[in-house]
């Protein structure tokens, strides 16, 4: 199993993440694929853990990690919707 998306020879990456993994990829002129959810919240993890009775280890020291970065995130989301919005023309 892959844990990173494999990017078309012709994307060009947009944004990585800590670990200089490819995040938002562009394909063609207004074609952007995202490796994640950039609206992700803490809570719809937990939704999805619940639904499996194995989970990963440390689940609640992660959950509240990843709460603690909400603030972080929705700044990101903000930046990130605006270059979609110069990518695809939506504002034409």
């Amino acid at each position: 199993m892959r844990d990173r998306v494999r990017l078309p020879a012709d994307a060009r990456v947009l944004a990585v993440g800590a670990d200089d993994a490819p995040m938002i990829f562009q394909v063609r002129d207004n074609c952007l694929g995202f490796s994640a959810h950039p609206g992700i919240k803490s809570g719809m993890i937990e939704d999805l853990v619940m639904e499996f009775d194995e989970v990963p280890e440390n689940i609640p020291r992660t959950l509240a990690q990843m709460a603690a970065q909400q603030r972080a995130i929705a700044d990101a989301l903000s930046e990130i919707m605006v270059g979609v919005v110069k990518v695809t023309n939506l504002m034409r």
